[in-house]
């Protein structure tokens, strides 16, 4: 469990509320549809630094406030970090790839629960680097519970070994009842719309399952595409054997990137899904959200561009650019969220701060509802479904010179 320590500021107390809700509940009753507020804020200490979270913080505390984009290894922290405005202007994975519309223009969601029931397989890609995509698998879960599907896997989920102590184990798999991730669960599910993707799994009775292939003794010493291999096949391998050991699941695997391609490159490398589908026998539903993005105002498929092994997905699947409103990610808006801003007297006067919203009472080990960074002299918002919150307010030292003004 994270050690953070309560700091006083002053008689400050927050409370912030979005027009036409109440910032109180009758005793004992639930937040209204439209109600969403802050009970309390407090400064805390930055979380331990041999931490998973310490290493993320201190990561952050690398990138200058004031350049943001000049290290090359900066999107993933600070899409992590909730803020995805800062690189959709120079990122690959933001950028219009102009695909071609598929020939059916069906709903998206319509056309996967139909394809789902044809296998007992589905398999989705995400960018590390797009919230929106954790938002797509989420929905995905919810509209094929009903069909049968009962087993998450993540790729983002940390996997011990076998005999490691209960008392060390992430706390998916020590205390799996818990409704949320904890931090310390996987590197990429500190981003806040992945922490609500293990909400939602949970709350839908999903087994959340970790696959991924752990370190082999001297693996450094292979080349890079046979350590690519190896993680692959370990991959695969960990869940033919779930599968093997658990028959009559339906299963979900979220991945990133590449690792969902389904047919061998024109090396004969093969990726995870073509393995899995060798080892099984199972032909897999694969989805791409990474191969098109751009090509509409609305959510579409696309045609699998020429450029990509033919056969490589079964779906593409093309976001509409991705769109900002006090500096967060519209999708979250559209999906309910309500945008509570951030009181002035709450931003830095130099360097990160960082806002986190979890609600009331909730353990400081989970994975926030929301979590953002912020610099000085910004106005953001925090993306809020529906409650009642409590804030913690992180400083994060920074180890690059300080410069002036934000770019």
């Amino acid at each position: 469990m994270l050690n953070f320590r309560p700091v006083t500021f002053g008689d400050v107390f927050i409370s912030l509320l979005l027009t036409g809700c109440m910032t109180t509940q009758p005793q004992g009753g639930s937040a209204r549809e439209r109600d969403v507020s802050v009970r309390s804020s407090e400064f805390v200490t930055l979380p331990p630094a041999n931490s998973m979270l310490g290493y993320k913080f201190a990561a952050l505390g690398e990138i200058n406030p004031s350049n943001p984009l000049a290290e090359e290894t900066a999107g993933q922290i600070l899409s992590l970090f909730g803020r995805e405005d800062l690189i959709a202007d120079t990122s690959d994975d933001y950028q219009a790839t102009g695909c071609s519309p598929a020939a059916s223009m069906r709903d998206v969601f319509a056309e996967i629960e139909d394809r789902a029931r044809e296998t007992s397989i589905v398999i989705i890609n995400e960018s590390h680097e797009r919230s929106e995509h954790r938002g797509f698998t989420a929905e995905v879960l919810k509209r094929l519970r009903p069909l049968g599907y009962n087993t998450l896997a993540m790729e983002a989920l940390a996997n011990p070994l076998p005999d490691t102590p209960e008392r060390y184990l992430p706390s998916f798999l020590r205390t799996p009842d818990l409704p949320y991730f904890e931090d310390e669960d996987g590197y990429y599910l500190s981003e806040a719309a992945f922490g609500r993707l293990g909400r939602l799994a949970k709350a839908k009775q999903y087994q959340v399952l970790p696959y991924e292939a752990r370190h082999r003794e001297n693996e450094e010493t292979l080349s890079v595409d046979e350590q690519i291999a190896l993680r692959e096949e370990g991959q695969a391998s960990n869940l033919s054997n779930f599968l093997r050991d658990h028959p009559g699941t339906k299963l979900i695997v979220h991945v990133g990137y590449s690792h969902a391609v389904e047919v061998p490159k024109q090396s004969g490398a093969r990726w995870m899904a073509a393995r899995l589908k060798d080892m099984t026998g199972i032909d897999p539903l694969t989805i791409s959200q990474t191969t098109c993005r751009g090509g509409s105002e609305g959510l579409r498929f696309a045609e699998l561009p020429a450029d990509q092994p033919v056969g490589g997905f079964d779906l593409v699947v093309d976001h509409p650019d991705a769109q900002f409103e006090g500096k967060r990610p519209l999708w979250r808006k559209q999906a309910g969220d309500k945008a509570v801003p951030i009181q002035a007297n709450l931003y830095p006067s130099e360097g990160w701060r960082v806002i986190e919203a979890r609600p009331v009472g909730e353990n400081l080990a989970s994975i926030p509802v929301d979590r953002v960074a912020i610099r000085p002299d910004e106005e953001v918002v925090l993306m809020l479904p529906p409650g009642q919150y409590d804030l913690r307010i992180i400083d994060v030292p920074s180890t690059v010179p300080p410069s002036t003004g934000i770019e």
